[in-house]
């Protein structure tokens, strides 16, 4: 550890990865990424990160190693690529929305190399990752959420611990379909504004105050009034939590009727508009 404080390696440079690093540079901590494609890290490498030629290489130069990335099958392949080169005692902390099980599977690989292990999904979207404004949500041992501290006051404004190891990837799931509903309902009500001619202004004033108002409303109302806008989270992403958010459910034995459409609805959009399309596409 460094006595600017503990070292963090930073595995994902998208949209949410990539303004969270900047962050931890912010907060002056020492910042080492590792990015598939090497032009990726290079807006960080020049505010003050060193980028490692590999995963092994960043896990065995850092204290803390961060992922980010699409999901469980990518948290898993990483972790078996750079937790046998890490240092005993080092912290990987997934900031990846995955499932509970990607926690019992890192938490066995974490035991087998001496290494302790964390799962700390977030939310709030990419402009609350860039203002520091995000949640993030943790399960895990209690002495392995204390050591990462200061990484995450560095990148999320509210940090809740949640529990044990796959708790943090649960609250998530919880989220994300509280979530699903909210923005499904504005994007019906959206076309319905659009069919009657409303103005964005006209709803906005008029909606803002009522009992469906949200933050998706605040977020996604001009985007899908106009069909455009910033793509901030995409229908691929989208289609991936559904499916792990209803595959919890019914690993609790429950019925998800709002996830089962949710998964429809989402699925037929993919096929109009492609798996990269921003979420702001289910009101056409």
């Amino acid at each position: 550890m460094s006595d600017a404080g503990p070292r963090i390696g930073w595995i994902g440079l998208g949209r949410m990865g990539a303004p969270m690093a900047r962050r931890v540079i912010g907060a002056g901590l020492p910042l080492t990424v590792w990015a598939r494609r090497p032009e990726a890290a290079q807006d960080l490498q020049a505010a003050g990160a060193t980028v490692a030629e590999t995963p092994q290489a960043l896990a065995q130069a850092c204290d803390i190693v961060v992922t980010i990335v699409g999901g469980p099958a990518d948290v898993q392949q990483l972790h078996a690529m750079a937790m046998p080169a890490a240092r005993p005692g080092t912290l990987f902390v997934d900031m990846s929305t995955a499932a509970p099980a990607t926690a019992e599977a890192a938490q066995r690989e974490a035991a087998a190399h001496g290494l302790a292990v964390i799962d700390a999904p977030v939310t709030g979207g990419v402009a609350g990752a860039q203002r520091g404004t995000l949640t993030t949500f943790v399960g895990g041992e209690a002495a392995a959420r204390e050591r990462a501290a200061a990484l995450l006051q560095a990148v999320a404004a509210r940090i809740v611990d949640c529990g044990g190891p796959g708790s943090g990837y649960r609250m998530k799931l919880i989220n994300q379909t509280l979530m699903v509903g909210a923005l499904l309902g504005v994007a019906d009500g959206m076309r319905l504004a659009r069919a009657a001619g409303l103005p964005a202004e006209r709803l906005q004033q008029a909606l803002a105050g009522g009992t469906g108002f949200s933050t998706i409303f605040e977020n996604y109302l001009p985007r899908m009034l106009s069909g455009d806008g910033a793509v901030t989270f995409t229908l691929g992403l989208l289609a991936k939590d559904l499916r792990l958010a209803r595959a919890e459910a019914r690993a609790c034995g429950l019925s998800a009727p709002l996830l089962d459409a949710a998964v429809v609805a989402v699925d037929a959009a993919r096929q109009r508009h492609g798996d990269a399309a921003g979420v702001q596409v289910l009101a056409q």
